[in-house]
């Protein structure tokens, strides 16, 4: 019976300790990728496309879009003669062109009773009463005119019309969002629903 030297068996023994650590570590398959081993954990890495989106804003519009209009602080606005109708009565407004330049006036100005010169409105604005819309050409120094029929409000039941005592006319330009206190004292309707007020466009 042969013995094993001291030396043979140390080196079975270290042969054993590197076969089980290299099947404790895994394998590597074909392509090179370390495989885990049973029971370990897989880690997955991904790349993130990032997109960008640039908004464009469309440009802002700067320019007057009616250049050549009347502006409330180039006219000279009063009222003309009453004359009288059946129930109401019918007031011109004059626009009087006081600046350096000839503008325009085009369509319907805007009119309303109020209680004060800064005071609130009272019952309905002015309706748009027929005519026909044409641009009249202010000269320096000239006039163009408008006219406004105001109802006689005694006409109405006092339970629908809500009489109220009025200062006075708010007029704007057509086209101008700028105004103008004309004094006519009378009675208004503080109903909305009334109709005491109706205007024609300008003409020259």
């Amino acid at each position: 019976m042969r013995t094993q030297s001291p030396a043979r068996t140390l080196l079975g023994v270290l042969g054993i300790a590197a076969a089980l650590t290299a099947s404790a570590c895994g394998s590597t398959d074909e392509s090179g990728t370390a495989e885990p081993s049973p029971g370990g954990l897989t880690s997955t890495t991904s790349e993130a496309a990032t997109t960008t989106t640039t908004t464009t804003s469309a440009p802002t519009e700067t320019t007057a879009p009616h250049p050549d209009r009347c502006l409330i602080g180039e006219l000279q606005v009063t009222l003309g003669q009453p004359s009288g109708a059946a129930g109401s009565q019918e007031i011109p407004l004059v626009f009087t062109n006081t600046g350096t330049r000839d503008c325009i006036l085009h369509g319907y100005p805007g009119v309303s009773y109020v209680a004060a010169p800064d005071g609130p409105q009272v019952g309905a604005a002015a309706e748009r009463d027929g005519g026909t819309e044409t641009p009249v050409t202010v000269a320096p120094g000239a006039r163009a005119t408008a006219a406004v029929r105001a109802t006689v409000v005694q006409n109405y039941p006092a339970d629908t019309c809500g009489p109220t005592p009025v200062a006075g006319f708010r007029v704007y330009p057509p086209n101008d969002t700028g105004s103008v206190f004309l004094p006519y004292p009378t009675t208004g309707c503080s109903q909305t629903g009334v109709k005491q007020l109706s205007v024609q466009p300008v003409t020259g």
